[in-house]
């Protein structure tokens, strides 16, 4: 039953093309090869550059200075068609970004079908390219997971919780990742077809009880208009994280589960860019002063009252915060 549920919930799309040059390969621990790209956020003299690097350019950029989000993927995506997204919220909050494939997905199409254990080892070896070849330091990684990434995304959150520095010390000191924004999460792959109550053998990516042992300030996104991972399991998954850990979610009313309409995109950016100054810019490690680093989050223009009002036949979502917690 299990290779049938990975058949059904795993859906590579055709391969997408990527400039070689621009591509990071990373060998997993399940011997598979994955290929990754980077995109480096500076500031000089006073103006901004967003752009991805060569593979021989990163460790010349500076990584290990400001936030760097760790980004996974949403089924039926591959990192050519998740660039432009990608280089948009480098841009927007101010941070290098730096996005994986799974094994089976777009160059990595011919390494082996995709699985949920493939999925773990694959943000592993992203999390260890960062932290030991760049040495971001763990509390300047903020994990983006979208649908399908939410799972990998919570298994590495809780790993970097639990996992001892110094596994000899008796303190048993931890070094958790410094953020986790789940955008459209399930709270297990079974629980999005029906409500089992419970984690039952054979479900895939259980976060619902992942996230109480995340150590991590965690941020939800989700619309009310999701007709593939339905709204209420950001409204359970919430309750599942530990209260010391919540941020005030990003509800908005209308949104599908496939894009964040282009009249909602401020709304989406400004709350994201104060959770991460309210929760992950006071934490890190280095020097905010550094003149390649932003000196305060990105203010975009702000909607009247946060609403718009559009005709049925637009079909597009108000941008409004429907719930404030």
């Amino acid at each position: 039953m299990g290779d049938a549920v990975s058949t059904l919930l795993f859906q590579p799309p055709p391969p997408s093309k990527l400039k070689e040059h621009k591509i990071v390969w990373l060998k997993t621990r399940r011997g598979t090869k994955i290929p990754g790209f980077y995109i480096s956020y500076r500031r000089q003299g006073g103006v901004e550059t967003c752009r991805s690097l060569a593979a021989s350019d990163i460790r010349d950029s500076g990584p290990s200075e400001g936030v760097t989000i760790l980004y996974s993927h949403a089924n039926a995506e591959d990192l050519g068609s998740i660039y432009p997204w990608c280089k948009f919220l480098s841009k927007m909050l101010q941070v290098n970004l730096f996005a994986y494939d799974y094994t089976g997905y777009g160059m990595a199409y011919d390494s082996g079908p995709p699985s949920e254990e493939h999925c773990y080892a694959d943000i592993e070896a992203a999390y260890d390219f960062l932290r030991n070849s760049l040495n971001v330091p763990s509390r300047n990684i903020v994990l983006y997971g979208r649908s399908l990434g939410s799972g990998p995304s919570c298994y590495l959150a809780v790993k970097s919780a639990q996992t001892p520095v110094n596994p000899e010390s008796s303190k048993e000191r931890t070094e958790p990742v410094g953020g986790l924004i789940l955008h459209a999460p399930f709270m297990s792959v079974f629980r999005v077809v029906v409500e089992t109550g419970c984690t039952l053998p054979g479900d895939k990516f259980p976060n619902i009880d992942l996230l109480p042992m995340v150590g991590s300030p965690t941020i939800l996104v989700h619309g009310t208009n999701d007709q593939i991972v339905p709204f209420n399991h950001s409204e359970r998954l919430f309750e599942a994280i530990g209260e010391k850990f919540r941020a005030r979610p990003i509800y908005i009313e209308g949104m599908s589960h496939n894009n964040v309409h282009s009249q909602v995109r401020p709304l989406f950016c400004d709350r994201l860019a104060e959770y991460l100054e309210e929760h992950v810019w006071s934490n890190i490690e280095g020097d905010r002063s550094s003149p390649i680093l932003p000196k305060a989050p990105r203010r975009i223009k702000h909607l009247v009252n946060h609403e718009l009002e559009y005709s049925e036949n637009e079909r597009t979502p108000k941008a409004r915060e429907v719930i404030g917690l």
